[in-house]
């Protein structure tokens, strides 16, 4: 066997192996656990003008999960934030948020954006809004009032 083929050899080898192994990494009881995340976004104390979308950003510098989360509020403002499927929660960490809620959405077609809410809540380095999940929590009710001013 010539040493270009038994390199090839050694390479597939080496990738059915990860097949096996990779799967089982992070999974099942002894992989990271969510912990359950909800609560209620507010305007002003109030009802939000409609529907968005908040974004639980992971925050590096901190050592903690970098698996980020997302979470969908209805008009009522109610969301659960997921980070693998609907309703999981977020891994332990802390995290920065955006939030978003459009009156009009980014587009192609060349309409103006229109937002309900103030630019900075926009970008999670400017929003000042924050969120420890502390690995040994059951769940977390994290309400989000959002200021127009």
């Amino acid at each position: 066997m010539t040493t270009a083929n038994r390199m090839r050899s050694a390479f597939w080898c080496f990738i059915f192996v990860m097949g096996l192994v990779f799967p089982l990494t992070g999974c099942g009881p002894d992989g990271p656990k969510c912990v359950p995340v909800s609560g209620r976004v507010s305007l002003d104390g109030g009802k939000v003008p409609g529907p968005g979308f908040i974004y639980f950003n992971t925050d590096s510098g901190t050592g903690g999960s970098s698996r980020p989360g997302t979470a969908e509020f209805d008009a009522d403002g109610n969301y659960t934030a997921k980070t693998y499927i609907p309703g999981d929660g977020l891994l332990p960490g802390k995290y920065v948020i955006r939030v978003d809620c459009w009156k009009t959405a980014p587009n192609m077609d060349g309409k103006p954006v229109v937002s309900f809410i103030p630019d900075r809540y926009q970008n999670a380095a400017k929003s000042d809004l924050t969120l420890t999940v502390e690995p040994d929590s059951k769940s977390i009710t994290f309400n989000i009032d959002l200021l127009s001013r």
